[in-house]
């Protein structure tokens, strides 16, 4: 309708030109109405009610995975930080329960040796390095650890090794005292025990 209070009708059926404008128009009018039709009749239809609802399902299930990411990130923040104060507090004077539980936890593993059997020896050793392991880990790696005999700590993981790769892996009481002696002088460096 606007075209047409632009155009005067009266000169325009009368020109070739004119008339060829205006049925450009109309059919630009058809479609624009056309178009306008079915875009309302989509929004208005099933198809875009399902997908709408597909986008939601979508959304929210993006959402609670990146909160559940949000929980399990600041759980494991805070799990190290109560790692590393424990630390401190084991290595201040006024926490020496936890120095207790650590050298009665060593002194189990001391005693393994004491017995002639070489699984015993085998299973003092591996306690021994999961336990150091276990102090290296809660130290975590802002702190740096200096150990004196780390040429004998790496001896005794290849002896380590060799017993969790080969059950029939044999060892003798002065080679298991000796792994023992090293881990024992590195973890006391440490201050744990």
């Amino acid at each position: 309708m606007i075209y047409m209070t632009i155009i005067n009708t009266q000169y325009v059926k009368h020109d070739r030109l004119g008339r060829i404008t205006l049925e450009y128009l109309a059919q630009a009018k058809n479609l624009i109405v056309d178009f306008w039709n079915r875009a309302v009749g989509f929004f208005n239809s099933y198809q875009w009610s399902s997908l709408l609802f597909n986008l939601k399902l979508i959304s929210l299930i993006i959402s609670l995975f990146f909160l559940g990411l949000i929980i399990f990130l600041l759980i494991r923040i805070n799990t190290r930080g109560r790692i590393q104060r424990a630390v401190i507090m084991s290595k201040s004077s006024h926490f020496k329960a936890v120095d207790k539980r650590m050298v009665k936890k060593w002194e189990r593993i001391e005693k393994k040796l004491e017995s002639e059997s070489v699984d015993n020896y085998k299973l003092a050793i591996l306690e021994a390095d999961i336990f150091f392991e276990n102090i290296l880990q809660a130290l975590g790696t802002a702190n740096a650890v200096k150990i004196s005999n780390l040429s004998e700590i790496e001896e005794a993981k290849d002896i380590k090794n060799k017993i969790v790769e080969n059950k029939n892996f044999g060892i003798s009481k002065e080679q298991a005292n000796k792994i023992i002696a090293a881990y024992k002088k590195a973890i006391k460096e440490m201050g744990i025990i």
